[in-house]
């Protein structure tokens, strides 16, 4: 499925874009007016999420194992989105990566509703359909866990991993964090669901595995469902977005802060990662350049990690992967495909934005 994996990701992630389009009309139209206020909640969760990012995606891999001939396994899907183990070290830093985050979005996500307020966008507040610490625990289900696990598997499983090797590490982590703020299909969250997808494709590729993002959504949607609830249950840190933009020094200072810990935290997995496959690496470059002995296998562990030391950690270890993962044009097929998902993408998000400021 190697020489056809771009045109897979595509042909999978379209159809989950469509299925996720005609779910919105089938709702705007009110084939679910019927349930009551829980029930939509959690049909409006189950559907998208486990039916269409993650159970019609798998379907749609194994599929495409048996079309191309290939034993049809579940493992094989599983090496495919790279959903591997974590350290325990790892783990720890990927929700102290995601509390930090989920700081930094409450400053983003205040700027940029700023801004659309001020073009006449105007923001539905809904309320919390479950009350109570029972309503926080099935909250946390369906706004933390489930899409922590369905909507990373569809973007940093198999769409991050999809572009990768057609546009290379740098391209694949921004498309791919594109498109998640676009298939959120609503203008006001668009612009931190964008940068939150970049830190967790990131996140994917310097951890190696899947496990990294899952956390980091995990830990940002927890910790804003969370809130949510911290005035009608009198939780501990209610009052805590109301004290930073209450006192701009310490909101500065909050996000200074924020923001070097993501990045050395970011730098120390990579690294680590970076170390980890340095032998990997080298092979498959030898490799690919028909070379190999003992003595140039050395020779290069050892001068290429020299030679990208004065390159920032994320930077060094992108050139690394593109010595031997060289970028390949694209079919024209593949190049439409990519353009129509960003173009339903797109008109979604703009027509949310025209119907928010009717």
């Amino acid at each position: 499925m190697k020489n056809k994996r771009y045109l897979v990701t595509l042909i999978i992630y379209g159809t989950a874009i469509l299925l996720l389009m005609g779910l919105q009309v089938l709702v705007s139209l009110g084939c679910f007016n019927q349930l009551s206020d829980e029930a939509l909640e959690v049909v409006g969760s189950v559907l998208p999420q486990i039916v269409i990012m993650l159970g019609v995606p798998c379907l749609m891999l194994l599929v495409a194992q048996k079309i191309n001939h290939e034993p049809v396994a579940m493992k094989r899907l599983i090496q495919f989105v790279n959903w591997r183990k974590l350290s325990f070290k790892h783990v720890l830093l990927c929700f102290i990566v995601g509390i930090c985050i989920y700081i930094l979005n409450i400053f983003i996500a205040s700027v940029f509703g700023a801004l659309l307020q001020s073009l006449g966008y105007q923001y539905n507040q809904n309320d919390n359909v479950f009350t109570g610490y029972t309503g926080l625990l099935i909250s946390l289900v369906l706004t933390a866990i489930l899409p922590g696990i369905c909507e990373e598997f569809l973007h940093r499983g198999i769409l991050l991993n999809g572009l990768i090797k057609q546009v290379g590490v740098r391209r694949a982590i921004l498309w791919s964090s594109f498109l998640f703020g676009l298939m959120h299909m609503n203008v006001g969250q668009f612009f931190y669901a964008s940068i939150l997808g970049w830190f967790m494709g990131v996140t994917a590729l310097a951890t190696g595995s899947l496990w990294g993002s899952i956390i980091i959504h995990f830990t940002n949607n927890a910790l804003a469902t969370y809130m949510s609830y911290a005035d009608e249950l009198h939780l501990p840190g209610a009052n805590l977005v109301s004290f930073l933009f209450g006192n701009g020094i310490a909101l500065i200072l909050t996000i200074l802060i924020v923001v070097i810990i993501i990045g050395e935290l970011l730098r120390v997995m990579a690294r680590e990662k970076f170390n980890h496959n340095l032998d990997s690496y080298t092979v498959r470059y030898l490799s690919a350049q028909n070379h190999f002995n003992v003595d140039d296998f050395e020779r290069l562990k050892t001068a290429l990690p020299r030679a990208l030391q004065t390159l920032p950690t994320w930077k060094a270890t992108a050139a690394y992967i593109e010595t031997f993962d060289q970028p390949q044009r694209a079919k024209p097929l593949e190049r439409a495909l990519l353009v129509i998902i960003v173009l339903i993408g797109s008109a979604l998000t703009v027509l949310s934005f025209v119907w928010g400021t009717w």
